[in-house]
């Protein structure tokens, strides 16, 4: 298993070069190592987690807006007497157009990939991950044993996955 320093580790080795040319965009060459080191201090902090999140390009360049988001604000407030114009590249909360239209199409793709699932586990998906209802919860209203309630939810998780995969899930 990979601790937190090999992950982070690992992380600077495939993401520094494109953070660095990212971040370069919005900030001056004397501000970009700091921003990278907060880029990396947040991402070790969620290193710790339980499980440690996906650590895709999406996750690590969406820490990165942030901490770009949060970079201009404190300098807005810091220098409220030297007013200076932000120029329109700064990233946004919201999302794009195009980022909905692409949420729109994975979440059918996502409703089509659970209505694909046999009955028992669609069931237990859907009173786990929609309803929120603990594993225990479900064996108890369903009558049948805890062990079979989570080997239900692994399968539908992985055909769901499968599923989503082969039709093309956009990864934003």
């Amino acid at each position: 298993m990979i601790d937190g320093t090999d992950l982070l580790q690992d992380l600077v080795g495939r993401f520094d070069g494109r953070l660095r040319r990212y971040v370069s965009k919005y900030l001056e060459p004397a501000d970009i190592d700091d921003a990278l080191h907060d880029i990396y201090a947040r991402l070790a902090r969620q290193t710790m987690r339980i499980p440690p999140p996906s650590f895709n390009s999406t996750y690590v360049f969406k820490t990165a807006d942030g901490v770009l988001r949060d970079l201009h604000r404190r300098r807005r407030v810091r220098d409220a007497d030297r007013h200076v114009e932000l120029t329109d590249d700064i990233p946004s909360d919201t999302p794009t157009p195009f980022d909905s239209a692409r949420w729109r199409q994975n979440l059918d793709r996502l409703r089509a990939a659970i209505l694909t699932l046999p009955r028992q586990e669609r069931l237990v998906l859907m009173m786990h991950r929609i309803e929120g209802r603990k594993l225990t919860e479900i064996a108890e209203s369903q009558r049948i044993p805890l062990r079979t309630v989570q080997q239900l939810l692994a399968q539908a998780l992985a055909r769901c996955r499968g599923k989503l995969k082969e039709d093309g899930w956009f990864e934003l």
